[in-house]
């Protein structure tokens, strides 16, 4: 008894034992972390599986989905927000299924290399880019024939009516429109049906939009609509409907959000509309189930209406010099060329989208197609002065880069997005005709309807006064022509470009 209390309270013994006790409770935490460190590793593990299967599924799940044109399948109802206007597209019009842009294909990569081949030309020192369109080749008829250089649109082939080799995988030619050929059918089909007075039952609305440039042809176009579709299926005032509740002929319906444009087509037959003063809405596009990017957005059977996008394009300097002689030469001093370019140029800033004002200042812009396709995205702005005097009638254009870039990509999407670009003058002529019989089913050539003055029998009127020869090269000196064609530049390459489109979708059987 007296050696076990001895032991007890031996210091030495005591401290052995408190080691050991230490050792023990410390490989004991060690396990215990050991465990809990294995168990985090697998909870991880698990979470990240869950996470991946997830994915999966819904990938598959969307890619057996598909996303082609159906009008049958009301679970697909998605929904497009216009981005200037925060209501959804429906949250006024009652019944109407939404659109989703959770459920988009692809963009297509095709618009990319468009886009990256006219950025390349763009890009073009000036003496450069006049010599690849063979400017300085031109025998003074401004003849298109004639601007070949290094023919990077494969014109010199189109033009004679063939179809050249290996087209199909040019850089330049975009792709059709995704379901620009139902639309069209549909769109003949209503057309039809109003005109026999049968009325179009639950059929979709099919509407043509049509972008009308100031001086490019479109009071003709206007009058053609009017011939092929009847006076009582397009809007009196040159085929741009009234605003509800508005006494103005013109109700500006570039600036209608697209809630007031459905809300159009229930209240009327019409199957046309045109804008004419203000820039495209790209919004639009979302109607007919199309972007910007190439991407297509899935479609149900009571979104509507489904636009047609329609268009015509003119060389940019002839465009300019009629757009002066029918707007400029007014009065009994009316002011020189150069100089009502500069007035109109100073009233920009003071024009607004759908306002009355100097909203006619924009004919007058540099680069118009540009300005009007990357919806008014291309600003003008002054160059900074060298100091110099300027002897130069003509203002000096905009040449930064960093100004005009986006905007000449927007223009380039959007009018890749277009379901027919007629050339002007080519128009009435037998390729613009087939076009026109192929996209729109217009057999009438003759205009017999409608406001305009000209050769009703050709197919070309103008709105008042008489046709005229409206020739820039004709009409300027080589000097002036050669700086308004450099200061153009941007839209020489858009005319020309879509011009070849034109032509390449007509001629070539595969495309």
């Amino acid at each position: 008894m007296m050696a076990k209390n001895m032991n007890i309270q031996n210091p030495a013994n005591n401290r052995f034992g408190l080691r050991r006790r230490n050792r023990q409770q410390r490989l004991c935490s060690f396990v215990l972390d050991r465990h809990y460190f294995v168990i985090q590793i697998t909870l991880l593990f698990i979470i990240i599986f869950c996470i991946l299967a997830w994915f999966w599924i819904h990938i598959v799940t969307a890619l057996r989905r598909g996303d082609a044109l159906d009008w049958n399948d009301p679970s697909s109802s998605m929904e497009v927000v216009d981005k200037d206007h925060p209501m959804s597209f429906t949250e006024n019009i009652s019944g109407l299924e939404k659109l989703d842009v959770s459920n988009m294909q692809e963009p297509d990569l095709r618009i990319d290399s468009v886009v990256a081949f006219l950025i390349n030309l763009a890009e073009l020192p000036p003496q450069q880019l006049w010599d690849t369109f063979g400017m300085g080749n031109n025998d003074g008829r401004n003849d298109v024939n004639s601007m070949y250089g290094k023919d990077p649109f494969s014109l010199q082939e189109l033009e004679k009516g063939k179809c050249p080799s290996g087209l199909s995988t040019a850089e330049w030619l975009p792709p059709r429109p995704w379901n620009s050929e139902e639309i069209s059918s549909k769109f003949q089909s209503r057309a039809e049906e109003l005109k026999a007075g049968r009325g179009a039952g639950k059929d979709k609305p099919v509407l043509i939009w049509y972008e009308h440039i100031s001086k490019a042809g479109g009071t003709t176009f206007c009058g053609l609509s009017k011939t092929n579709l009847g006076q009582s299926l397009v809007p009196r005032y040159f085929c741009m409907p009234k605003r509800l509740n508005s006494n103005d002929a013109d109700g500006r319906v570039g600036s209608w959000t697209n809630e007031e444009l459905i809300g159009y087509t229930k209240r009327e037959k019409h199957v046309l509309v045109a804008n004419e003063w203000d820039p495209f809405d790209l919004d639009k596009l979302h109607l007919s189930g199309r972007t910007l990017d190439g991407k297509t957005l899935r479609l149900t059977q009571d979104t509507d209406p489904l636009l047609l996008f329609v268009t015509t394009l003119r060389d940019p300097l002839d465009r300019l010099l009629s757009a002066y002689l029918f707007f400029g030469r007014i009065g009994e001093t009316p002011p020189e060329f150069g100089l009502w370019i500069k007035r109109n140029l100073g009233r920009l800033g003071r024009y607004k989208v759908g306002e009355k004002g100097p909203f006619r200042c924009n004919v007058a812009r540099y680069n118009a197609i540009v300005w009007r396709f990357s919806g008014g995205d291309l600003q003008h702005k002054v160059p900074v002065s060298s100091g110099q005097k300027e002897e130069r009638q003509f203002p000096l254009p905009m040449t930064d880069e960093k100004l005009w870039r986006d905007p000449f990509e927007t223009a380039i999407r959007a009018l890749s997005q277009h379901d027919l670009i007629l050339p002007m003058d080519i128009m009435s002529k037998e390729e613009g005709q087939e076009a026109m019989r192929r996209v729109l089913g217009w057999n009438e050539v003759a205009i017999q309807k409608g406001r305009g003055n000209g050769d009703r029998e050709s197919g070309h009127i103008v709105t008042t006064g008489k046709i005229r020869n409206s020739n820039a090269r004709e009409y300027l000196s080589d000097e002036d022509y050669r700086f308004l064609w450099d200061a153009n530049w941007l839209d020489n390459i858009l005319v020309l470009w879509c011009r070849a489109v034109f032509l390449a979708r007509l001629h070539c059987s595969d495309l």
